[in-house]
């Protein structure tokens, strides 16, 4: 007995799921890979982390078992061109063979140009606080934009206020600062980094779209006293807006990652009646729709480019899903131009400075056989696929 389905999505919708070169592909030599030992949470490091970078035709067929349309992946940097100036052809003969997979099996490739990670020269000259950074990631766009084929949708940098704030605000990811000179040196320069990347994009393929991958979080004042409302509003123009506002002109779509529900302010108001993921994230299906149509104003098209849950038992993947995409059509009925939802992750992966624990994955990844195996609830979000709907 097939369900009757409730909540139709557009016809050209696209359904996907996301990942990173760094957290899937194993074995990279960059900026991080350099920091992680002793650093995790866990103790553990990338190492050879799901092997993708040779299992990259499985993968891309698991995300057509998932009946899949859309699938987004990045380009190792630090691969491409890993010593300034000298670009490595067959780094870029692998990447096109992972775009003409997706193609082959009539998925649409969504790709990243930097997802957290750069080449360890790029690190010894300053980095992304080096007034040059700009132009040096523009020369790594256009050698790809010139010998790379086939993709119809760029994300040029993900969650660029998020890296510059781990990196150089909290001091929790490489290079482990906590300067506000230097983080707002940062956003200056990967705003510029954006700017100068969509124009070299569109200058290879004036048809194509660009835009960023934006960390979008709810928030919510602790209480209605005023000056929790006050900070509530900085919070979500800094986060939620400042980076979408800078790069105006410089984008063809809004790429929005939703994750994180905060309470924001002074006093106490209890999350205990919502569920949590694994790491202790409150789950809140609404703060989706909040943050969509937040984003409405910008009248650009919207790609939900992450949106996932770590959950090692598989007890709430499912329902998340569904509520979370719930929220999605309601935006759609609410005029908010959505066109896509890539559910993160793949396959399990390393987390970052979270390491190996979390696992947010729809098939599940046994590390020391790289074994992967579909989880229940990915036989759910397959179905919705399928059915353009739930």
């Amino acid at each position: 007995m097939t369900s009757q389905i409730l909540y139709h999505f557009p016809k050209e919708f696209l359904w996907g799921t996301a990942t990173s070169a760094h957290q899937t592909e194993g074995n990279n030599l960059n900026d991080w890979s350099v920091w992680e030992p002793g650093k995790t949470v866990d103790g553990s490091v990338s190492g050879i982390a799901c092997d993708s970078y040779y299992h990259f035709k499985k993968d891309i067929g698991l995300a057509k078992k998932l009946n899949n349309n859309a699938y987004r992946f990045s380009i190792e940097w630090s691969r491409i061109e890993p010593q300034q100036g000298q670009f490595n052809t067959k780094a870029l003969r692998h990447y096109q063979a992972v775009i003409n997979e997706c193609l082959k099996r009539k998925i649409k490739p969504v790709v990243t140009l930097h997802h957290f990670t750069h080449p360890l020269w790029f690190s010894a000259i300053g980095g992304w606080e080096n007034q040059a950074a700009p132009q040096i990631f523009n020369n790594y766009v256009i050698y790809l934009a010139q010998n790379i084929t086939g993709v119809e949708i760029w994300c040029t940098i993900n969650e660029p206020m998020i890296y510059a704030w781990n990196a150089y605000g909290r001091g929790h990811w490489p290079p482990q600062k906590r300067n506000l000179a230097a983080w707002q040196k940062v956003v200056n320069n990967l705003i510029q980094s954006h700017s100068l990347a969509y124009q070299s994009l569109h200058l290879a393929n004036k048809k194509c779209l660009v835009g960023i991958a934006n960390n979008s979080q709810y928030f919510e004042p602790v209480n209605n006293y005023w000056f929790n409302k006050k900070i509530n509003k900085i919070a979500k123009y800094i986060i939620n807006d400042y980076f979408f506002q800078k790069i105006s002109g410089y984008e063809d779509y809004l790429g929005i990652n939703y994750y994180f529900y905060k309470l924001i302010g002074l006093g106490r108001r209890s999350l205990d009646n919502l569920p949590h993921n694994d790491l202790g994230w409150p789950i809140n299906p609404y703060g989706l729709y909040n943050v969509l149509m937040s984003a409405k104003k910008y009248n650009l098209p919207i790609y939900i480019l992450e949106n996932g849950v770590a959950d090692a038992q598989d007890q709430y993947r499912a329902n998340f899903i569904k509520e979370h995409l719930k929220m999605v059509h309601r935006t759609i009925q609410d005029g908010c131009d959505v066109k896509g939802y890539f559910y993160w992750s793949l396959l399990d992966n390393f987390e970052w400075d979270k390491g190996l624990t979390p696992r947010f994955g729809l098939y599940t990844v046994d590390y020391p056989s790289l074994k992967r195996q579909p989880r229940p609830s990915s036989k759910v979000y397959a179905n919705i696929c399928k059915n353009n709907g739930l």
